[in-house]
């Protein structure tokens, strides 16, 4: 059966690594067959992933626009891939995700 993870708490140590594909393939086993039979977990795994999304549209919808402009503009220099979504290649809209094609 491999790795096992008994207790909730050890769930938590691991859940950042896991969410970003970091943590061992063992690891990751043993942290989904526990997910798949513990209820609070699962609960606290949506809540996890939920409080990111959240905290990233509150940051932005409170970010003014100079400054969102700014930053899109350095990211598109400084990350292969990335590109801004504004009118006509500007940076300047609201959504940017790194363009999978160039990556």
């Amino acid at each position: 059966m491999g790795d096992v993870i008994e207790q909730c708490k050890e769930c938590v140590a691991l859940l950042g690594d896991y969410l970003d594909g970091s943590l061992p393939h063992e690891r990751a086993d043993a942290l989904e067959r526990h997910l798949s039979r513990c209820m609070p977990c699962i609960t606290f795994v949506r809540t996890y992933k939920k409080t990111s999304v959240l905290a990233r549209e509150a940051l932005a919808a409170q970010m003014p626009q100079e400054l969102v402009s700014s930053l899109q503009q350095f990211l598109s220099g400084a990350i292969p891939g990335f590109r801004c979504e504004g009118k006509k290649g500007e940076c300047g809209g609201s959504a940017h995700k790194p363009d999978p094609k160039k990556s």
